[in-house]
């Protein structure tokens, strides 16, 4: 059974919502002012909180900002629902400080459940990813020596600082330090090596058009799909935003090249958001088949001798990204067939 926590500083609209969700299933925990929504939160931790904007003693922006800003209560899915603040400014403001929703009374009662189920089933599908992944990462490390080594010997502090928390994919601090040992390893013993950077496409129209929860969803499921298309020796990290990379080592071009062409399709090939998610949005025909498939762009680089500097790598493969990203999208570019590069 789901827990809700209602907050609204009018009796009757809490009876009301403590109504409805109590018929629809729901635990329902109840505050009046945003100071006790948060004492209340951080004692229940409700799976979500339907928050009133206008309230006394501290009102639901604060109080929002505050949940948002504390550990324990930063996760907890947030609907405005206010009578009060009702210009664009105020629905801004809201999401801004991280709420999912921003609802205006009267509200639809079926809307709100609608939203409600929406928001803890996407929830729930996250917190799955993100177990998935870090799973993933760990049955990678126990195939790897020299990565059980830093393991054993690392704190754990250093453990999390080379972690990216959004995704469970190691980070670029991370990738800053592990590129650099692979890249002298394969100047000093004459190894192949390659680099292949993946660009999430259209990336920032899939926040505008849904909002940041719905792109960190992503990102993860990308995550998620680079973890399963990999294989144990490979390295995948998350460098920024909706960029990843993967270290290849002891891996030719060619070698590279259809390892990235593998994860390129499999990701075109997701079904990242079910038609329920699409319905929920009330997206016409045209703007759900914009977002049917997610697709990536792939630039890979190889070492060759002539390679002197590890920066030079790295801009060799992100030249030939923004070729891909150039021409058409949703493809593959190696940086030694580059015609300009």
């Amino acid at each position: 059974m789901s827990k809700v926590l209602v907050v609204d500083d009018n009796e009757d609209m809490l009876e009301t919502l403590d109504h409805l969700f109590s018929f629809y299933g729901f635990q329902v925990v109840r505050a009046s002012n945003g100071q006790e929504a948060i004492e209340v939160a951080e004692q229940e931790l409700p799976d979500i909180i339907i928050l009133d904007a206008l309230m006394p003693v501290m009102d639901g922006f604060e109080a929002c900002k505050i949940l948002k800003e504390t550990p324990r209560t930063r996760d907890i899915p947030i609907i405005f629902l206010s009578a009060n603040y009702t210009e664009d400014e105020h629905r801004i403001t809201g999401l801004e400080l991280g709420a999912d929703d921003y609802i205006l009374k009267p509200f639809n009662a079926k809307e709100l459940i609608a939203k409600v189920n929406g928001i803890l089933k996407r929830k729930e599908i996250l917190e799955k990813l993100r177990e998935d992944n870090q799973n993933l990462l760990r049955q990678q490390q126990t195939f790897s020596d020299e990565l059980q080594k830093i393991k054993q010997r690392a704190s754990q502090l250093e453990k999390n600082h080379y972690v990216d928390v959004l995704t469970g994919l190691y980070n670029q601090h991370f990738f800053q330090k592990r590129f650099k040992e692979e890249f002298h390893r394969a100047r000093r013993y004459k190894q192949e090596l390659s680099l292949v950077l993946v660009d999430v496409d259209f990336f920032q129209k899939i926040n505008d058009v849904f909002g940041e929860q719905t792109g960190d969803y992503v990102l993860i499921k990308i995550a998620n799909v680079l973890l399963n298309n990999t294989r144990y020796s490979d390295i995948v990290f998350r460098l920024d935003s909706n960029l990843f990379a993967i270290i290849l080592p002891n891996t030719d071009e060619m070698g590279a090249y259809y390892e990235a062409e593998r994860i390129r399709t499999a990701i075109e090939q997701t079904q990242f958001f079910e038609e329920s998610f699409f319905e929920l949005k009330n997206l016409s025909t045209k703007r759900k088949q914009e977002y049917q498939k997610i697709t990536v762009s792939i630039g890979i680089v190889s070492y060759t001798p002539e390679i002197q500097r590890i920066e030079d790598m790295l801009h060799y493969a992100q030249q030939a990204l923004a070729q891909a990203k150039a021409q058409h999208r949703n493809i593959t570019i190696r940086y030694s067939k580059m015609e300009n590069p």
